[in-house]
């Protein structure tokens, strides 16, 4: 839904004071434009064929979720330069974000159009094949990632789209081989780390902390990496290190709902209920959204005898998740009970 770019500063308020027995009220406040949009209105009222001021405030509006706007400053700019890729780029992330009915194909069409009008650009068929594996148009994504390989047959980022297609086609075999390729190829790709090492977590084997330590060696404030590590030991069941990770992530961050949520799974599988309801809380209180962690803590309130807190955490996570299937079946359980 379009934000509204213009905000009241406050209430009006009426300040009376007297003079020759006259009450005034003060003026009410103006509304106040966001500072970068008044700058580029004033810029584009000097310069109205200026096509990259169109795309520059389309950005803005965009940041703002203001779609309407922020597809007719696009439709102009384009109007204006019809050669620049940047604005299809932009105008293609404006229609998936705004989520209209149709609106996810007109985003493929745009840069399609792109692909079509800058057939060396790596950038706009990456794109489009990103935005081909989205709607799931597997093959199509494949094809487009291979014209930019028959160019450039050494080009990381189009091995590691390959891979992130043959992930959601469920191919954890050609998965692999392709993000293999893509780090071999581009050993700074952390993206491409990281999707090994989960797979390789999925699989348990060793190698997946090698992955993920290849990530923290680019960014060793990667706390999804430490988090995955931690997953890594858990599926193992060796707790007492999956614990230091999980305690050293809570230590770097307070904050990260993930790490209090595992490690409430894990007491949960030693049957400490009560330590497990206290993570899962802290989860919550960190993630008012992470819906697992209200059907956990419901369950813990269950097999604590506590059927109305059990009730409570079981609706909410099946109010926000309607789909969520456990959610649904406990709450179907409990009201057979009462």
């Amino acid at each position: 839904m379009t934000s509204r770019i213009l905000s009241l500063c406050g209430l009006f308020l009426f300040v009376f004071f007297s003079c020759k027995n006259d009450s005034k009220p003060a003026v009410a406040n103006e509304p106040q434009i966001d500072p970068e949009l008044a700058a580029l209105d004033a810029l584009l009222e000097k310069n109205p064929d200026n096509d990259s001021l169109f795309y520059r405030r389309a950005a803005v509006y965009y940041k703002l979720d203001g779609y309407d706007e922020a597809l007719k400053d696009l439709t102009r700019a384009i109007e204006l330069d019809s050669m620049q890729p940047a604005y299809y780029h932009l105008l293609a992330d404006v229609l998936l974000d705004y989520a209209r009915p149709n609106d996810s194909k007109r985003a493929i069409d745009v840069l399609q159009t792109a692909a079509a009008k800058f057939p060396a650009n790596f950038h706009t068929l990456l794109k489009l094949s990103e935005f081909q594996l989205i709607v799931k148009q597997h093959g199509e994504a494949l094809i487009t990632l291979d014209k930019i390989l028959r160019r450039d047959p050494q080009n990381a980022e189009a091995f590691y789209m390959a891979g992130r297609v043959a992930l959601d086609k469920g191919d954890t075999t050609a998965a692999i081989a392709s993000f293999q390729k893509s780090v071999k190829i581009d050993a700074t790709n952390g993206d491409a780390w990281m999707f090994l090492g989960r797979i390789f977590t999925q699989r348990s084997s060793p190698l997946a902390l090698q992955y993920f330590d290849n990530v923290l060696r680019l960014d060793s404030t990667d706390l999804e990496a430490r988090e995955f590590k931690g997953v890594y030991y858990k599926r193992r069941g060796e707790f007492a290190k999956a614990f230091e990770v999980y305690q050293d992530i809570v230590t770097r961050n307070p904050d990260y709902s993930n790490a209090w949520f595992d490690m409430g799974t894990i007491y949960l599988e030693q049957d400490s209920l009560s330590k497990a309801y206290d993570h899962f809380n802290i989860a919550v209180k960190t993630d008012p959204l992470f819906v697992k962690a209200y059907y956990y803590r419901g369950l813990c309130s269950e097999l604590q005898g506590n059927t109305d807190a059990a009730l409570a955490d079981y609706r909410q996570a099946n109010g926000m998740s309607p789909d969520y299937k456990e959610a649904k079946e406990a709450l179907e359980r409990l009201g057979k009970k009462q």
